[in-house]
């Protein structure tokens, strides 16, 4: 199919409420577009045609790095129907946040680089006077380390002027997890409503969910009206509090309570940013393409050093700590498990700046081998009573749960490590109750580090190839 003598439609990427998206060729300038052909809801109103051309017209006018650019705009006829109004983009490669999002929440400086990204396009808009209306994952595509390509620009507004107009409802037009509370009364609506879309985003990509939830968009509409959202810091502690407190001021019910343009948001995002020592935000203008897959560049992102503070840092320090007084005070009375005990405490501290979880693997084990052995859960002291045989073989089940739950958790994970080495030490000491089970401790400990360093580096590779600029296959606006 060609569109006006000129867009060949080559392959259809995604459909939406707003119409269908296709890969497409302008034979003319010989180069690959987006074309977006729009549904019929506004193909069948002559005055909704119009006011889309408008729309896409002024869309149009918007000149930034971090907007896809609108080539043009038309209309196809149709023999048996009205004409269908069509739009011609800026064919993007990369990954829509949405996709991103479904391989767990962004680090903390990367989701916050992503919504400052966001926010110089969105404060480019609003000085041409133009509202984006539709702020959510499935419009943002990521298309390198910190550079963002944001789509759909006044197609929002046009939609939602032509189905009030279809229906005679003042219904609300758009995602409702992302709605904010003047566009779900139908009240006039200004820049700020795309703040409050912004609050919504960056809590999504935090978190993995939006702020608000529920069984249907009504549900969801009326936590947006009335319910305070979650705090961020509830479902993730490592967030900083700076930046949970410029979420909580986009997200206000009144537009009044919620910043003043996108700047005064993103110099707060990155205020934030530079109070908790992290990587300064970048300029979203595009920079070289991103290092190809196993080059040195990705290696480096992989493997990088992280030293910031958390929960599970301190306690694998303390589980190095640890380990290393179990050593000198020979609390297993065998010559090599004091050489043991002072190798995991030291490769603990140099495994820590990588990964926490990583370290407590292999600190803590010695500890909870010494509490184990000086415990009197022994079957030696005991014998084979029921209740006792209960508590080693739920002790064993708990360790096997620990373990799974450690390599499960996305950047936590241990706690779940610390307590799957107590809990099966102790099982181990009950059931074989001889020194050969030293042994065994040994064999369990080096299985888990190689299984922990095994995991992380996948778990590393993973996240940069979902999030690394990389060469993407080409997605649709949705």
């Amino acid at each position: 199919m060609v569109l006006g003598g000129r867009y060949e439609l080559v392959e259809k990427l995604g459909q939406g409420g707003m119409g269908t998206v296709h890969r497409g060729v302008d034979r003319r300038l010989r180069r690959t577009v987006a074309v977006k052909l729009l549904s019929s809801a506004l193909a069948h109103d002559p005055q909704s045609r119009a006011r889309f051309q408008r729309e896409a017209h002024a869309a149009a006018a918007l000149n930034h790095p971090a907007v896809a650019t609108i080539h043009d705009v038309g209309e196809e006829p149709h023999p048996d129907d009205d004409p269908r109004p069509y739009l011609v983009m800026e064919y993007v490669q990369g990954a829509t946040l949405a996709e991103v999002l479904r391989g767990g929440p962004l680090p903390v400086a990367d989701a916050v680089n992503a919504a400052c990204a966001v926010l110089d396009a969105l404060r480019h808009s609003h000085e041409c006077g133009i509202v984006h209306r539709d702020i959510k994952p499935s419009n943002i595509m990521l298309t390198g380390p910190d550079t963002v390509k944001v789509l759909d620009f006044g197609i929002a507004k046009a939609f939602a002027e032509t189905a009030t107009r279809i229906t005679g409802s003042g219904a609300a037009i758009g995602t409702p997890a992302y709605l904010s509370p003047e566009q779900i009364n139908g009240a006039e609506i200004d820049h700020r409503a795309d703040l409050y879309a912004m609050g919504c985003l960056l809590h999504e990509l935090l978190t993995g969910q939006p702020p608000f939830r529920g069984e249907s968009p009504f549900a969801v509409m009326h936590q947006h009206l009335f319910a305070a959202p979650e705090p961020v810091s509830r479902l993730r502690p490592q967030v900083p509090p700076a930046v949970e407190a410029v979420i909580l001021r986009a997200l206000g019910k009144d537009p009044k309570e919620r910043f003043a343009d996108a700047g005064q948001m993103r110099e707060a995002l990155a205020d934030a940013l530079t109070q908790t020592s992290m990587p300064t935000v970048q300029a979203t203008t595009p920079g070289p393409p991103a290092t190809r897959p196993g080059g040195r560049t990705a290696l480096r992102h992989t493997f990088r050093i992280s030293l910031r503070p958390s929960t599970d840092s301190a306690l694998a320090l303390l589980g190095c700590l640890l380990s290393l007084l179990c050593a000198r005070g020979r609390l297993v009375d065998t010559a090599h498990f004091g050489w043991l005990a002072i190798a995991a405490g030291v490769l603990g501290l140099v495994t820590l700046p990588w990964s926490a979880r990583l370290s407590c693997a292999v600190s803590w084990g010695p500890v909870a081998e010494a509490v184990a052995v000086n415990s009197e859960l022994r079957r030696a002291y005991i014998g084979w009573y029921h209740s006792y045989v209960a508590i080693a073989a739920l002790l064993a089940m708990a360790a096997a749960c620990c373990l799974v739950s450690a390599a499960r958790s996305q950047e936590r994970g241990a706690g779940s490590l610390i307590a799957f080495w107590f809990s099966a030490t102790a099982s181990i000491w009950y059931f074989l109750d001889d020194l050969h089970k030293l042994y065994v401790f040994y064999l369990l400990l080096s299985l888990v580090v190689v299984a922990t360093v095994s995991w992380e580096t996948v778990e590393r590779v993973r996240h940069r190839a979902g999030t690394g600029g990389q060469h993407w296959k080409g997605r649709p606006p949705r």
